[in-house]
């Protein structure tokens, strides 16, 4: 009963804390003079090599991840037969590609670009904070709904499950000691979460009754709160 209290108090902090998210636009105006507008072309073109280089990095890093995912998945395995254990995981579950992402690399590209646009080619870089998110609604708006939860959802034990599951897009579950129940083929088993939501969606948790063998990461459609 206590550990739902603390559940559903830290949702609510969280959807609280929710407030309007920014993104800094970019609007660039060329320069006038013909060297400055030849300036400008040579910039683009190597902003088009810097992102193929990023392509080029993002798949050579995928290459490697999934090749190393399945030599683990084959161990795994391997190991699981000899012991005689059920084999849970899958060759996703090994897969580490939340840091071949091309993002950050396409964003340093874009600002070198921008930087050559302006300080070189004398053009004009203006910045600007557009709101993208959470904009026209105030930050409490889901608040009401947690605070109204039946009572009879916290009469349980400290292994009592909630009636209804989490919706699959609850991303606050999946931070770093929540203790929840992932579903296996149909059952749902006790676990911890181990780390922040990856990059590929997927949440990495272990098993509260299992070995470090069997720990995985999971689609938050397979999450629900204990």
């Amino acid at each position: 009963m206590r550990r739902l209290l603390l559940l559903c108090l830290g949702l609510l902090a969280l959807l609280t804390a929710c407030g309007p998210i920014y993104d800094t636009q970019y609007s660039l105006i060329p320069p006038t003079s013909i060297e400055g507008r030849n300036c400008v072309g040579q910039c683009q073109q190597n902003r088009s090599i810097c992102r193929q280089t990023c392509t080029i990095g993002q798949q050579s890093c995928l290459n490697e991840a999934r090749s190393r995912a399945l030599y683990e998945y084959q161990a795994y395995v391997e190991r699981q037969t000899a012991e005689k254990k059920p084999i849970k995981r899958s060759i996703s579950s090994f897969e580490n590609t939340y840091a071949c992402g091309a993002n950050s690399c396409e964003q340093r590209c874009d600002a070198d670009y921008r930087d050559c646009f302006g300080s070189v080619c004398g053009g004009q870089v203006i910045a600007q904070k557009v709101c993208t998110a959470f904009c026209d609604q105030p930050p409490a708006a889901t608040a009401p709904a947690l605070a109204a939860a039946p009572p009879a959802a916290m009469t349980g034990g400290p292994m009592s499950v909630p009636a209804a599951p989490a919706a699959p897009d609850d991303r606050s579950l999946c931070r770093r000691g929540m203790r929840v129940e992932v579903q296996w083929k149909g059952d749902w088993y006790p676990a911890t979460v181990k780390g922040p939501l990856r990059g590929d969606g997927r949440c990495p948790i272990h098993y509260d009754e299992y070995g470090s063998e069997d720990d995985e990461a999971v689609s938050l459609q397979r999450i629900r709160p204990r």
